[in-house]
């Protein structure tokens, strides 16, 4: 997996996914199984309906939060036309929203309502492993990749 990054010049990894299923975390079983049981598909990108309203894209497994997300935007953009709320309050309920979502899903295992943020390697996660064998891993392919490289450029 990282092996490949290294391959089309990436300067760095995102691997908070696979963390955050390790033995270690502190997340909550249900969050964790959900991650494991996840294909790469399923994580998708949160859009953002209108430029008066930005939005900070995040990857996340597609629930009910993600559709309760949705509505509450088409709902402050209503209001942000309506001159109810400014843009800066706006912003701040959907942090507020994301904050809670990701808090109910890690502590408290709600995968239904609760924000399950994954990149699309959550469909490379596919049992619980500890920090160290995390690593090693992780080492062990690239050092596979680079010995291929280096056959490559004899």
């Amino acid at each position: 997996m990282i092996a490949h990054l290294f391959l089309m010049g990436a300067a760095g990894v995102q691997m908070g996914t696979i963390f955050a299923v390790s033995e270690e975390s502190p997340a909550h079983s249900r969050f964790k199984d959900r991650f494991i049981k996840a294909r790469a598909r399923e994580a998708f990108a949160t859009p953002q309906y209108d430029s008066s309203l930005p939005i900070i894209p995040v990857r996340a497994l597609k629930n009910k939060g993600t559709e309760e997300f949705g509505k509450l935007q088409l709902n402050l953009l209503q209001r942000l036309e309506n001159q109810e709320i400014t843009q800066l309050e706006a912003q701040y309920i959907v942090e507020e929203f994301w904050l809670g979502a990701l808090q109910r899903a890690v502590e408290q295992g709600d995968i239904e309502k609760g924000s399950l943020m994954a990149g699309q390697s959550v469909g490379l996660v596919k049992k619980i492993k500890n920090t160290k064998n995390i690593i090693n891993d992780l080492l062990e392919e690239a050092e596979a990749e680079f010995s291929h490289i280096q056959q490559l450029l004899k």
